[in-house]
C-alpha cells in the first residue's frame, strides 16, 4: 500500500506559487482551463521560497491545457520524486511557475 496521498492546489489566479516543502512525491495531477487555454510548469523547488524555472531539474513538466479543458495524469508505480538530488539543480518540494491563462493546477502528491 502507498502512503498518504494528498491534493495541492495552486488557484487560477496565481502564476507561480510553492505548493508543498520537503520531499515528496507526484503521483498525478488535474489542471483545469477556464475559458482561453493556458500553459503551466511543474517543477521542483531552487529554494524553500521559489520555484526552479530550469528545464534542466529532471523533474520538469511543461503542461498545456486547450480552452475549457481539463488535463489528467496519473503517474504509475512510485510517482515522480521531488527531492534534491546530489547538491544540485533542486531542493526538497514542489511547485507551479507560468501559470498562465488562469489555469487551476491540482498536484496529488505523496507527504
Amino acid at each position: 500500500m502507498k502512503s498518504d496521498v494528498k491534493p495541492v492546489i495552486c488557484a487560477s489566479n496565481v502564476s507561480t506559487a510553492v505548493l508543498f516543502t520537503g520531499p515528496t512525491r507526484l503521483r498525478g495531477y488535474m489542471i483545469q482551463a477556464g475559458a482561453t487555454s493556458g500553459a503551466c510548469i511543474i517543477n521542483g523547488l531552487e529554494n524553500t521560497t521559489t520555484v526552479s524555472t530550469s528545464s534542466s531539474t529532471g523533474v520538469y513538466i511543461p503542461i498545456q491545457v486547450g480552452a475549457g479543458g481539463t488535463e489528467t495524469l496519473n503517474l504509475p508505480e512510485d510517482g515522480v520524486l521531488y527531492a534534491q538530488r546530489n547538491g544540485v539543480g533542486i531542493v526538497d518540494g514542489i511547485g507551479v511557475v507560468s501559470n498562465t491563462s488562469g489555469l487551476t493546477v491540482t498536484l496529488f502528491i505523496e507527504k
